[in-house]
């Protein structure tokens, strides 16, 4: 049984060799569901927005450090981002590639992909404890 890194690489892989770009489709259901985010979305040029896109890929797959995710997760929380924004582009990724595998997208591709980003989440959420104020921990003060 392939693990869940594993199973991410090959639909990553996978939508790479049907030449389909999915940053649009990505991008596009990030602003459907979050138009909060469009103000950032649309200040980013296509250069930043496949870098995001980059780094989004190595965090799906497994190849940042803890000190990377930490200094991002503490540099976007600087631009007000939060865990649901999070989850929300993590979640627009694993869409578009569902959409582009949709004849060969099984269960197992979907539980591997919500394990992935639920310890995702999980390691940003750890990464900003701690010296970090949330929002909400403002709202409350």
């Amino acid at each position: 049984m392939a693990t869940d890194n594993e199973v991410i690489h090959q639909c990553i892989e996978a939508v790479a060799n049907s030449d389909t770009d999915i940053a649009p489709a990505v991008y596009a259901s990030v602003s459907e569901k979050m138009p909060d985010m469009d103000q950032h979305i649309d200040f980013m040029d296509s250069r930043m927005r496949g870098r995001m896109l980059d780094q989004i890929y190595k965090l799906l797959l497994g190849d940042v450090d803890d000190g990377y995710l930490e200094f991002e997760a503490r540099t976007h929380r600087g631009y007000g981002a939060d865990l649901a924004q999070y989850q929300g582009i993590l979640e627009a990724v694993k869409d578009a590639v569902c959409n582009v595998l949709s004849d060969t997208w099984s269960a197992a591709e979907e539980a591997a992909w919500d394990r992935t980003i639920v310890h995702i989440v999980g390691d940003i959420s750890a990464a900003l404890e701690g010296g970090v104020e949330t929002q909400e921990s403002l709202d409350t003060a």
